[in-house]
């Protein structure tokens, strides 16, 4: 396994930006792996990082065993979105230039059935909410324990405050319109377009997303939207996202 960071300017944000990127170069000799790869996109959640999901996680060791690539942005407690007044367009970064770049410089897929976004609490609704508007890249979605809803009160009374969530998304009103995940699906859905599958997964003693995702899984089994959800014992921390990432992975890998 090559453990890569990566540094280049980044056209969308701006500025230089440093990726990590999880390549199998070597157990792919070894277990017969082909290039090119199997690629997933993974957001790190709010306070976290590249560097700390990497330490955090068994994704690379996962990474290595089964054969697929792993980019890894800093989210920037960015909840992902584009930003303009800043000039940090975080959807544009991870969802076209990043796939772009990496597709360019690594030998990884350019298919759709081959390309996976993921990611943990605020990735994880990073996932679902870029899953859901660039499902013409990504095939699949892995998120665990992910923020569905940011303006449910579980994350107001966790911390953060409506001006904050105004800055990410605009308002509440913009945010159900443009970036809320289940409005996304439904609309695509009736567009007939193909939706990605999705795996969910969230601790049921989580004090911060165990709620809102009951509500979403609930609100796309009655849309008709399939969701792989797993439930069980643990909280928001790494101890559960281990515990729950093999099966993540074991989804995104089937055919």
């Amino acid at each position: 396994m090559a453990d890569i960071s990566m540094s280049f300017f980044s056209q969308a944000m701006g500025r230089h930006v440093t990726v990590k990127v999880i390549l199998p170069f070597d157990t792919a000799v070894l277990f017969g792996f082909k290039e090119p790869y199997k690629t997933l996109y993974f957001l790190p959640g709010y306070s976290a990082n590249a560097q700390s999901i990497l330490s955090s996680t068994i994704l690379a060791e996962r990474a290595a065993a089964k054969g697929f690539a792993v980019i890894i942005p800093d989210g920037e407690n960015s909840f992902y979105t584009n930003q303009e007044d800043i000039r940090a367009l975080y959807e544009t970064f991870v969802s076209e230039e990043l796939v772009a770049v990496t597709r360019k410089l690594f030998p990884l897929s350019d298919k759709r059935e081959d390309t996976y976004i993921g990611g943990i609490s605020m990735g994880g609704f990073g996932s679902l909410m870029l899953g859901s508007r660039h499902m013409d890249t990504f095939s699949k979605i892995l998120a665990l324990s992910p923020a569905t809803n940011p303006y449910r009160n579980n994350l107001l009374e966790g911390g953060f405050t409506r001006v904050q969530l105004d800055r990410y998304f605009k308002s509440e009103e913009y945010y159900l319109a443009n970036y809320h995940p289940a409005n996304n699906l439904k609309k695509a859905r009736e567009e007939e377009k193909a939706l990605p599958d999705i795996f969910l997964c969230c601790g049921e003693q989580d004090p911060l997303t165990y709620e809102m995702d009951c509500e979403f899984v609930k609100e796309m089994e009655r849309a008709g939207i399939p969701v792989t959800a797993q439930w069980g014992e643990g909280v928001h921390d790494p101890l559960y996202w281990n515990t729950l990432l093999p099966a993540a992975i074991d989804f995104m890998l089937k055919e």
